[in-house]
């Protein structure tokens, strides 16, 4: 009789658990797919007690004695991978080689360069690696307009020494929706 209240505990545990990590049906509760993407991970203690047991022992007067509680953390859920955006197309060698030649240090290079034209302008990011290919940044991005380099985000300013994409002319900054997409793609390509 033991064992079978113990496998039923451990049943009703693993649906609990079962129960909380694939949610109830409840639409009310649901959030918008944005605020998802940007939800952190947390662990959730989920516990359980078993009924007491009795025994039918004809001699006994001892009172039933109750379980003790069990605890089990259900699994932490992983943040969803933003999908890369379409516009996204590998950089050819000529513009990566443009940006490269103004890397304020030696011995860095940029792998897994990627483009979005827009306009006037061209959106390139890329993995910043030393001479090793030890990762330095995982995504740095830089405006090409007509030949000339700007450096958008934090990275592309602090290894590089092209003129800031936010100053005049072009005002472009790293919230910038392309640099935005373009960083999604290039992070997305360096997992």
């Amino acid at each position: 009789m033991g064992k079978v209240l113990l496998i039923l505990a451990a049943v009703l545990v693993v649906m609990g658990i079962l129960g909380a990590v694939f949610g109830g049906g409840d639409k009310k509760d649901d959030k918008p797919a944005a605020a998802a993407a940007t939800t952190t991970a947390t662990t959730t203690q989920i516990t359980t007690t078993r009924p007491p047991t009795t025994s039918a022992a004809p001699s006994s007067t001892t009172p039933p004695v109750a379980a003790a509680p069990t605890t089990t953390q259900a699994p932490a859920s992983r943040p969803a991978v933003p999908a890369s955006d379409p516009r996204c197309a590998p950089a050819n060698e000529t513009l990566v080689a443009l940006v490269e030649s103004g890397f304020s240090a030696s011995g860095l290079s940029l792998i897994n360069g990627t483009v979005i034209d827009s306009g006037p302008y061209t959106f390139l990011g890329g993995t910043t690696v030393d001479t090793t290919g030890k990762m330095k940044n995982r995504s740095d991005v830089w405006v090409i307009s007509n030949g000339a380099v700007y450096s958008s985000t934090g990275g592309a300013r602090n290894t590089t020494t092209w003129p800031k994409a936010s100053a005049t002319p072009l005002k472009i900054y790293p919230g910038d929706e392309i640099v935005q997409a373009l960083d999604t793609c290039v992070v997305n390509l360096t997992r």
